[in-house]
């Protein structure tokens, strides 16, 4: 994929073609790729062919595509999520805060929901029972205990045991090193907290195994000291709390009221 027009990109000084958000330059037609999933679905050596990771689903999702670009979206995902996915299907939205996805460059948490949404649609059309396995990341510039916390409160209301997690690895030619070694965001100059040390990333990451009882206790101390007992019932409590990706039918309250008198 590259520009509509390659003048306005060699006169662009964005850092970014899809951040903070796509540039109405960027030609985000899917439809030469899903033509090769096509053609190689079609050779007779291959049985079966799948993608692991490595879907940009905020691009999926852009408003300022053309009708033809959408379409073409649309054809992608169907053809991905059919055909194309071992089981499982790796996304890494990599956080659920707004301010941390924003250092990452990263489109909102609200995107991962849409995703899903069409993830499950598809396949129930499909009459597959495949998975979409989310990837986080832990430590990383801006993020904070009470970040982290509300990130294990949002997997838990999705159903997630996390598996795919990592605590930030600097890595040369990044925003995310930068201010990980300086402490300022070279961009806007501001000074932005990461955990170095080894407490305060072992208080983070027990965040996205908040599942497993040895974790339990220290979960509880830290929220404590952090002034979030709120979240603990969140957290550890048995009862599940909905999570609707399309629109819920809806009862209105005196309904209820009579069909459990009646009853």
């Amino acid at each position: 994929m590259e520009g509509k027009d390659l003048k306005i990109c060699e006169r662009c000084a964005r850092p970014s073609c899809i951040h903070p958000n796509i540039c109405t330059n960027l030609n985000t037609d899917h439809t030469a790729m899903t033509n090769i999933y096509k053609k190689v679905n079609k050779m007779h050596d291959i049985k079966k062919a799948f993608v692991g990771s490595g879907v940009r689903y905020d691009m999926l999702y852009n408003k300022m595509a053309s009708t033809k670009e959408q379409d073409s979206h649309k054809e992608y995902m169907t053809e991905l999520i059919t055909n194309h996915v071992s089981g499982r299907l790796k996304v890494a939205p990599e956080h659920t805060s707004d301010d941390v996805l924003k250092l990452m460059r990263k489109p909102t948490f609200k995107l991962f929901y849409k995703f899903k949404e069409d993830f499950d649609r598809i396949n129930k059309s499909a009459n597959l029972n495949q998975q979409i396995i989310p990837y986080f990341i832990s430590s990383h510039p801006g993020s904070q205990v009470k970040d982290m916390a509300n990130l294990a409160v949002e997997t838990k209301n999705l159903d997630f045991r996390l598996e795919q997690v990592q605590d930030l690895t600097p890595t040369p030619m990044t925003v995310s090193t930068v201010i990980f070694y300086s402490g300022i965001h070279p961009y806007t100059l501001e000074k932005t907290y990461t955990a170095k040390s080894k407490s305060d990333k072992q208080n983070q990451r027990i965040f996205l195994f908040w599942y497993k009882p040895e974790y339990k206790r220290r979960i509880e101390s830290v929220l404590k000291q952090n002034n979030q007992q709120e979240l603990i019932h969140q957290l550890f409590s048995k009862e599940k709390k909905e999570v609707y990706f399309s629109k819920k039918n809806t009862t209105n309250a005196t309904s209820r009221k009579r069909r459990k008198q009646n009853k």
